[in-house]
């Protein structure tokens, strides 16, 4: 689980850093991801269910009280 944390980290800190036109690609990469690692992990575990919120968030725009990458790991 933490190999899932780590990517999704790392694809949240790719969408604040590209243009839009890449984001949907980062998005899909890390949802891919993290379902391959939750099938072969048997589940997320809610430090792991937080950290996918966190990606939903920055991908989407919902960050109201602009919460940092920082709070993923």
């Amino acid at each position: 689980m933490r190999l899932a944390k780590e990517y999704m980290k790392r694809v949240a800190n790719e969408l604040q850093n590209k243009d839009c036109s890449l984001k949907e690609d980062y998005m899909l990469q890390g949802a891919r991801f993290a379902f391959r690692v939750h099938q072969f992990a048997g589940g997320f575990d809610m430090e792991a269910m937080n950290a996918f919120e966190e990606l939903w968030k920055i991908g989407t725009g919902h960050q109201g009280d602009q919460q940092t990458i920082g709070s993923l790991a």
